[in-house]
């Protein structure tokens, strides 16, 4: 077997060595091919959550990107806002993915109305972007104003409920608009809704194995 290296660059700064390898954790169960480093940027404990945020954050994005890339056979930046991925394509010669465009494809090939889990006030630019003129349902748990708000009871509540609204709203499957939902176990959580779910993180590591086998496979 073939292996990559592949980075993942989390945009959720933390010391806890369990949160910062947890997409890892959920990528090698399905990609035993990858192997992989992860490393989170400085300065951002609660995670992008908003235009501030991502303002903020997208230069150590850029610089540790390009640091990083001589290492590296892929990056994912493991965000569904795609912070820095439209600009890295661009100067990096590897292939680089993030969790936006990545969930966002894997839901339309479904062919089903998608409705979209998130923590910001609508649906990421990026997921728009593949989403186009599709029904699209767009609901931000109660309460949650960042990443660290899904861990606690009240979070994970609010994230069952806002499953269950998009049900009623007609959704007939959900895609989650932040990995944090993936790091907290979300799918698992709604699994009584009924419905498929789109996991941020384990649809990055599809686009990103597509992606290598399209850079690398030539023979």
């Amino acid at each position: 077997m073939k292996k990559y290296k592949i980075g993942i660059l989390r945009v959720r700064t933390t010391e806890d060595s369990e949160i910062l390898n947890s997409h890892k954790k959920i990528l090698m169960k399905y990609f035993p091919e990858f192997e992989i480093e992860t490393r989170c940027i400085p300065n951002q404990y609660k995670g992008l959550y908003n235009q501030e945020a991502h303002d903020k954050a997208l230069p150590d994005i850029i610089s540790m990107a390009k640091d990083w890339e001589k290492d590296l056979d892929g990056l994912i930046i493991s965000c569904a806002d795609d912070p820095g991925v439209d600009i890295l394509k661009k100067e990096l010669s590897i292939p680089v993915v993030g969790a936006g465009a990545s969930a966002a494809c894997l839901s339309v090939l479904h062919g089903l109305k998608t409705g979209v889990l998130g923590i910001e006030e609508d649906t990421p630019q990026s997921m728009k972007k593949v989403f186009g003129d599709r029904v699209v349902f767009y609901v931000k748990p109660e309460g949650v104003l960042s990443t660290n708000d899904l861990e606690i009871e009240e979070g994970k509540n609010a994230i069952l409920k806002s499953a269950y609204k998009l049900k009623k709203l007609g959704a007939e499957i959900i895609t989650f608009a932040c990995t944090g939902l993936s790091t907290m176990g979300a799918a698992k959580l709604i699994n009584e809704v009924g419905l498929p779910v789109v996991d941020g993180v384990i649809a990055e590591g599809i686009a990103m194995k597509g992606l290598l086998l399209s850079y690398y496979n030539k023979d």
